[in-house]
């Protein structure tokens, strides 16, 4: 009868464990959804400051990114695989497919977690105005244009974080801004 007890308290933990990683892959995904790219700031963007430069594009080509494994999908395949298999056997041999179903899925969950965070971008050649050339790699949402070789651009920075956007709806030449006088 202990045994039994100790079973169920196993079973019982194991789906706790997996209902609490259900709901942190769910908040992981939520919040891998929404990354950067030209139309889309995070919310640390907003109120700071981002400078400048312009510059022309020299050549632009596709390129893989590789998303950020968490290791929630490890751990969610992990508490499945465990789950899936707690039926399995009596005694140490259902320890073991519990472990072993837990290993599977661990495994499983990585690879899939992998596998949906990679996306495709744009590496841009941009030769600023003042000389240098830089590159830049940046996240392509499907509606928003590939600027290409020749295409007038600014490159926005803010921190280590760097976008290429258009310059196309603005001016070439500017008068110098109006000054402030101060008075005492």
């Amino acid at each position: 009868m202990l045994f039994s007890n100790r079973e169920t308290d196993v079973r019982r933990a194991l789906r706790r464990g997996f209902a609490a990683a259900m709901l942190g892959v769910v908040a992981l995904s939520l919040g891998a959804c929404a990354s950067q790219s030209q139309n889309r700031y995070s919310y640390r963007d907003v109120g700071h400051a981002t400078s400048v430069e312009f510059g022309t594009v020299m050549a632009t080509r596709p390129v893989d990114i590789q998303g950020q494994n968490t290791g929630a999908g490890g751990l969610v395949g992990g508490a499945a695989g465990g789950l899936a298999m707690s039926n399995v056997g009596k005694g140490s041999g259902n320890v073991a497919a519990i472990l072993g179903g837990a290993l599977v899925g661990a495994v499983a969950g990585a690879v899939a977690e992998q596998a949906i965070s990679d996306r495709t971008g744009i590496e841009y050649v941009v030769t600023l105005a003042t000389g240098r050339t830089i590159t830049i790699v940046q996240e392509q949402a499907t509606n928003e244009p590939i600027f290409g070789p020749g295409q007038r651009v600014m490159v926005q920075t803010n921190g280590t974080y760097q976008r290429v956007l258009s310059a196309d709806h603005l001016p070439t030449e500017t008068n110098r801004p109006k000054g402030i006088n101060v008075v005492d």
